[in-house]
């Protein structure tokens, strides 16, 4: 007689019990979108005591500075992490609330199962039981647990058939693939094809050596590349032999990003005369000039055709230092000093950087959860922005953003036409700095 337990059928909901369930659920349903950092509400639902400002907890670093009890803010804080990495997390802390009154919060959040770029969750008043609830999550296989218990990309490989049989939450963001999408895969698809012999050898060097360290090219779901420093391991699990392959120190491929002061003409789509034309007036109207105010404000006075941005920014980014110093033009940021600085993490550099983007594109500020998005683009009324970072021996050493003070102002369609910029910018920034590195050597010598 078959033992086990009676198989309990999964409930139909309709869409319209699905909807009244959202908006009866007793909490503020979200989701966030870790890539973009942009949060949607599902439900209309209030925090007792933060009524309209109940979401500003997820979305104002300072707001929840002045709301959440000092003693409570590093479980806040965790949380934040956890949402910025991904990773599943319930928590609970005390807010006060606009009648002074003290109020208990639970946040609870996991990334989507289907659209791993997404983080969802809700915001609930518990108050009433003022109990800490954590939920513990016990990994059954030890292989989950080997490879969750870090923060750098890892995936396993069996090492006879070649196929991925487990990867971490980083190694999703790393790769692109969904978790149900790396099983699937062979360990072929990951690193790029100029590498199979190479990686043959290596994996004949295991049997031997159990281990192996070098710098590895890697390819991205979405056939991007980049290169990597790999750590690879031979360990017998269960009765099986496993490739352990470690991720650290990303860099951005020389092949398919732009250096700082080479970038790819193909970067301009379909370029026609008109077009080549405008980026070489611009080009010569920057000519000598050196000071950063004019540079910028020539490119924001001479846009080709439709006036679509209402400020330009240069970040100019030390990430080791933890700093990012910004330039500015346009009346949004008029009463702004020129050369403001902000830490880096947090920053649209630190974004950027983090996942290899190519650019950024922000459609709407105000449904962002990025520090900088609060601190600098909402107060100046910026809605929407796309940002074009440059590297320098593979460290990202500038951030070009072209802000509007509508929504949705810009598009993957027009990545050619502000593509237009890049070559006079660079040129501006080259006589900058070239400029600035003379003052130094006049004030020392």
């Amino acid at each position: 007689m078959d033992s086990r337990p009676e198989h309990i059928p999964r409930v139909e909901i309709a869409p319209a019990e699905l909807f009244d369930f959202i908006n009866d659920f007793p909490g503020l349903l979200w989701r966030v979108d870790i890539v973009r950092n942009k949060i949607e509400y599902l439900n209309d639902n209030k925090i007792p005591g933060l009524g309209e400002k109940s979401g500003l907890l997820l979305q104002n670093i300072d707001f929840s500075r002045k709301v959440v009890l000092p003693d409570d803010f590093r479980y806040f804080e965790d949380f934040m992490k956890a949402l910025r990495n991904g990773k599943t997390m319930a928590t609970i802390f005390r807010v006060r609330a606009d009648n002074n009154e003290v109020r208990w919060i639970k946040l609870t959040g996991s990334r989507d199962r289907r659209n791993p770029n997404y983080y969802i969750g809700f915001m609930l008043d518990v108050s009433d039981t003022a109990a800490i609830v954590k939920r513990i999550a016990e990994h059954d296989a030890e292989r989950e647990a080997m490879i969750e218990m870090v923060d750098n990309p890892v995936v396993l490989i069996d090492a006879q058939t070649k196929t991925v049989i487990a990867a971490n939450t980083a190694a999703g963001d790393l790769f692109e693939y969904r978790p149900e999408e790396f099983s699937r895969l062979n360990f072929q698809e990951l690193y790029h094809k100029s590498l199979q012999q190479q990686m043959a050898r290596i994996c004949e060097e295991l049997i031997f050596d159990k281990s192996w360290e070098g710098k590895l090219y890697f390819q991205r779901k979405n056939n991007t590349s980049f290169i990597g420093k790999a750590s690879l391991m031979l360990l017998f699990l269960k009765g099986r032999h496993l490739y352990r392959l470690s991720v650290h120190d990303i860099e951005t491929d020389d092949l398919s990003s732009g250096g700082l002061f080479g970038v790819k003409r193909n970067l301009i789509d379909n370029p026609d005369p008109a077009k080549l034309e405008h980026c070489a007036g611009l080009t010569r109207m920057i000519g000598k000039k050196h000071d950063m105010d004019q540079i910028l404000q020539i490119l924001l006075e001479n846009q080709r055709e439709k006036h679509y941005f209402d400020a330009i920014i240069y970040s100019d980014v030390y990430s080791k230092k933890n700093r990012v110093c910004v330039y500015t033009a346009g009346a949004p940021f008029a009463a702004m000093q020129q050369g403001q600085t902000f830490p880096y993490e947090g920053t649209i550099a630190e974004n950027i950087d983090r996942f290899k983007l190519d650019y950024l594109l922000v459609d709407d500020t105000f449904s962002s959860i990025k520090p900088i998005d609060w601190a600098l683009f909402i107060p100046h009324g910026i809605k929407s922005y796309f940002a074009q970072p440059f590297y320098e021996k593979k460290l990202i050493r500038t951030v070009l953003i072209l802000c509007s003070k509508e929504r949705n102002m810009f598009s993957v369609k027009d990545l050619g036409e502000y593509a237009l910029l890049y070559e006079p910018f660079l040129k501006g920034l080259q006589n900058w700095r070239r400029w600035n590195r003379s003052k130094i050597k006049d004030k020392t010598s």
